[in-house]
């Protein structure tokens, strides 16, 4: 039987490729279609995907995620998780349709509205998702989550190139969306043998379980997505569209990697959650953990942002370059502290959590009126990494007060990766002052920032004398490979 930690590991690494494979076959789609299409054609799909996120977190009832939560649930709960997330779905659809004309209203770009008509065909359909995807992930079988999410990637992308080279407009977009709700309703049935059934019985229990995640959820919505909301306003579509691929393009290795590491996160946490003590310590390793990774990511592709915008995007996306820069930063600030919201969710504390998003949505609203109207577009963006400071700071005493994590050993965890993360991004910068061809750029200044962030991650890690951490993860099962090895 494997131990959680093994779990966790393996649950992770199921994550990470399933994110980075998707990611992957995105990223190659966007080098495509950048060269055949217009930051104003990302920008009016934006615009419409902005509409249909606002309202799904407005319509959002956790019946996923209550499932997570719970250690053993029982056939009414699963086929009243589905119902739930079908009658959601419905209500999403009805809503973008009523929206349509007002969202074309405000951002001044009749095309939205069309758009939307089709993405709310989308969503409908949708919501009727094999519920067993969840079941697969709480019985830590993350194969099928892969197959699923990769396959109906792949097609979404192939629609999408293909509509692209005869079209050249966002409607090759809009036609790639579809394809990749179509698919993955139909994959999720044909992978899974899961065949859920309308039940209600549970609904109302579901519900009161997940009442304050909701609100919750509507604020990170809020906090993460009302820069765009405003950015689509105030600026052009093309302006949009280069702050919103600027955006992606920034958060795109943490963004990516960083939830991927923590998907398994919650189910093995769930497992041990009765011993308060060891699942603190899971806690602040996998903190650790994953910051060791996550931290030296983001400011390694902050460093990197303008030969890496002209490399994978070509000349006439120079101008995002900056947002990357700097959504690369906000990206790090915003995963930072994840575990612990892990940590207060599985305890129960929702509505501390929903507390804590409406606090950073505050600082971040109160940064903005001061700084857009002096640096415009950026200042936007500089607003959300104070807001998620500021996110940090309060989750870190709350998880304190409520879940007993000692603020020291948090401090320890994050300090070490955070240091050497600056320390190689003042190297990196000062490597790319050297005139060199893109690639070569990107290829010394990426080798010679992961080469010096190595060395110092295991000599800080061995002069603080060995913590848990990534490093002592993976010392330990090199050290019991090497052990099988000699035994056999």
């Amino acid at each position: 039987m494997n131990s959680p930690k093994r779990t966790l590991i393996k649950g992770a690494l199921w994550a990470v490729g399933t994110r980075w494979s998707i990611k992957g076959i995105g990223f190659l789609n966007t080098v495509i279609m950048a060269r055949l299409l217009l930051p104003a054609d990302y920008g009016l799909v934006a615009m419409a995907m902005l509409i249909v996120g606002l309202i799904q977190a407005l319509m959002d009832f956790g019946a996923t995620a209550a499932l997570l939560r719970k250690g053993e649930v029982s056939t009414s709960e699963i086929n009243s998780a589905w119902t739930l997330r079908i009658l959601q779905s419905l209500g999403v659809a009805l809503l973008l349709l009523v929206a349509s004309p007002l969202a074309a209203a405000y951002f001044v770009e009749p095309r939205v509205q069309p758009v939307l008509w089709v993405l709310a065909a989308c969503v409908a359909l949708g919501g009727a998702e094999n519920i067993g995807l969840t079941l697969a992930q709480k019985a830590f079988q993350f194969s099928v989550e892969f197959r699923v999410n990769v396959l109906s990637k792949l097609l979404s992308v192939v629609a999408t190139l293909v509509a692209g080279y005869f079209l050249r407009d966002y409607r090759a977009l809009v036609i790639g969306i579809a394809t990749g709700y179509l698919a993955g309703l139909a994959l999720s049935y044909l992978l899974h043998p899961y065949r859920p059934r309308w039940e209600t019985s549970k609904m109302g229990e579901i519900w009161g379980v997940t009442k304050w995640l909701m609100l919750a959820g509507v604020g990170n919505f809020l906090l993460r997505n009302s820069d765009e909301v405003a950015a689509g306003r105030i600026g052009s579509t093309g302006d949009f569209g280069l702050y919103h691929t600027g955006s992606d393009l920034g958060r795109l290795p943490v963004g990516q990697l960083g939830p991927s590491m923590m998907r398994a996160f919650l189910p093995v946490l769930s497992s041990i959650q009765a011993d308060v003590p060891r699942t603190n310590n899971a806690v602040l390793k996998t903190l650790a953990a994953v910051n060791a990774i996550t931290l030296p990511m983001g400011f390694g592709m902050a460093a990197i942002a303008l030969p890496f915008t002209h490399f994978v995007l070509g000349d006439k996306w120079l101008d995002a370059a900056p947002f990357v820069a700097l959504f690369a930063l906000v990206g790090s600030a915003q995963f930072a502290l994840n575990p612990l919201t892990a940590l207060l969710f599985l305890r129960g504390h929702t509505r501390i959590m929903n507390t804590v998003s409406w606090i950073e949505f505050a600082v971040f609203v109160a940064a903005s009126l001061i700084l857009v109207p002096h640096f415009y577009l950026m200042g936007m963006g500089i607003a959300r990494l104070l807001a998620s400071l500021a996110n940090s700071v309060v989750l870190s005493f709350s998880a304190r007060r409520h879940c007993n994590i000692e603020l020291d050993k948090l401090l320890l965890s994050i300090g070490r990766p955070l240091v050497g993360s600056v320390f190689m991004y003042f190297i990196v910068t000062h490597v790319l002052k050297m005139r060199q061809d893109d690639g070569i750029q990107l290829f010394i200044s990426i080798m010679v920032g992961a080469c010096f962030y190595s060395v110092w991650l295991l000599g800080s890690w061995i002069a603080l004398g060995k913590p848990e951490g990534l490093e002592s993860t993976v010392w330990d099962a090199l050290g019991s490979n090497l052990l099988r090895l000699h035994n056999n």
